[in-house]
């Protein structure tokens, strides 16, 4: 089944223009119309983390309605599964400790985390190549691409475009990122 996303009011809550701007073009690929996407001011991780309770609780409010929320963080120096227990921490303290799921499966809230930063997922796509992620803990660093792609050069709209149509067409290649792994399981939140 296809994702649609026509006639979706898409809510993202994100840390800079880049993470937003991909977003955006990749919802716009998916159906969505330009108008019916809407940013949430922050400005770094701490204010997506700060945001998100607020956020979360007004999609449930209105989820009966065609909503959607994305929000995206940098996992910087952490792992993927460290940035989804600090959401799970700022929803619902109380699961949290329980070690439980703060979102419920059909709820269409999307929590991306590019490794270190979302020029990583860019590097991988310009170059099917993964150079720049590597398990913490092991004795190398990770790779920031921030300079390789800065903001006045990147081209979103190619990104997203080579994402949907080249890469994502046949099932995304098992030298992708796992991060990007993680946001095609998000992605199939929208199929519910």
């Amino acid at each position: 089944m296809a994702i649609n996303l026509k006639g979706y009011r898409i809510t993202v809550l994100c840390e800079d223009i880049a993470q937003y701007d991909f977003i955006r073009a990749y919802a716009k690929l998916l159906g969505a119309d330009n108008r019916k996407i809407t940013q949430l001011p922050a400005y770094n991780n701490a204010t997506v983390l700060k945001h998100y309770p607020h956020a979360a609780k007004s999609y449930r409010k209105y989820a009966t309605q065609n909503i959607v929320l994305v929000v995206m963080i940098d996992a910087d120096e952490k792992t993927i599964q460290e940035r989804l227990r600090e959401f799970d921490e700022k929803l619902d303290i109380e699961k949290y400790k329980l070690n439980q799921n703060t979102r419920f499966d059909n709820e269409k809230i999307l929590i991306f985390i590019p490794i270190r930063n979302i020029e990583s997922w860019f590097y991988f796509i310009d170059t099917k190549n993964t150079d720049g992620e590597t398990l913490k803990g092991s004795d190398e660093k990770l790779i920031s691409y921030k300079n390789k792609y800065p903001n006045k050069d990147i081209n979103v709209n190619l990104f997203a475009k080579k994402l949907k149509e080249e890469i994502c067409l046949n099932g995304l290649p098992q030298n992708a990122p796992s991060s990007l792994h993680h946001a095609c399981n998000e992605i199939n939140r929208l199929k519910n």
